[in-house]
């Protein structure tokens, strides 16, 4: 063999040593990488989710996903929370009924009906930067939209009557001198559970973005943190608040727009 053909030889013995050396194949078709060490590349990431809203709204859910690089993931993700009105204002009233020997629950003053969304969400997640140092934060950002469905659950307000135990009332619009009397007639929220068979569903959309935060975006156990704002859309009337001349300025528009911090934590594999 010629020289240049040993040395050509030489030189692709030493690439392919490179490159067995810099991609092993692990367990789970997972990938290290030591020529760029960015970690272990994932296939799949599941994380359960907690996360308040304004004003005073709250979702849980789950979020799957796909990793198709390292620093981007394709995921669906199902949440369930409520929504609130931004006028919305509790009332402690702090009473006792001597007849039912109890104590009133606070409730909130002009709320006419519950809302909740069970969100199905398609979306993608990409960082911005490369791997952040060893139990560092990797900075990225999310953003999802798909259909919703709101569960519109009449709101109940226990009324005293002259000696007698307080009754269940929902709004009807011919009661507001009752329903919006604070003073006297209003003793406090009936129990959640009075109007679940009273359920309506409204039809609806919504779309998220968040500023995105990996801790450890590389390590076996996905936990993070967003931080965005989120819109809901519903189709049909949702009626939180009562609209009337006791409740000056209260409106109920289809788009709600909150802002939200969440929290994740789950497994990649």
């Amino acid at each position: 063999m010629s020289l240049p053909s040993r040395m050509l030889f030489t030189c692709c013995l030493l690439l392919v040593s490179v490159v067995v050396t810099a991609q092993t194949q692990l367990p789970g078709d997972r990938n290290i990488y030591d020529a760029n060490p960015i970690g272990v590349v994932y296939d799949h990431e599941l994380t359960f989710n907690v996360a308040i809203a304004t004003p005073r709204n709250f979702f849980v859910g789950v979020r799957s996903g796909k990793l198709v690089t390292y620093d981007k993931t394709r995921f669906w993700t199902l949440t369930f929370g409520d929504i609130r009105h931004s006028r919305e204002r509790r009332e402690n009233p702090d009473r006792v009924n001597v007849v039912s020997n109890r104590v009133s629950r606070a409730y909130v003053f002009g709320k006419q009906n519950q809302l909740y969304a069970l969100r199905l969400g398609f979306g993608k997640k990409r960082f911005l930067s490369e791997k952040a140092p060893e139990r560092g934060v990797a900075i990225g950002y999310s953003y999802e939209f798909g259909p919703s469905l709101g569960f519109v659950k009449p709101y109940y307000l226990e009324i005293e009557r002259a000696d007698a135990a307080p009754e269940d009332v929902r709004y009807t619009g011919d009661n507001a001198d009752v329903f919006l009397d604070n003073q006297v007639n209003v003793f406090g929220a009936s129990a959640w559970t009075v109007g679940l068979d009273e359920v309506g569903i409204r039809p609806g959309v919504h779309a998220r973005f968040a500023t995105h935060f990996g801790f450890g975006a590389y390590d076996e156990t996905a936990k993070s943190l967003e931080a965005g704002i989120m819109a809901d859309y519903f189709l049909g009337n949702t009626d939180i608040m009562i609209e009337s001349d006791l409740t000056p300025g209260v409106t109920n528009p289809p788009l709600y727009l909150s802002l939200f911090i969440n929290v994740q934590i789950g497994k990649r594999w």
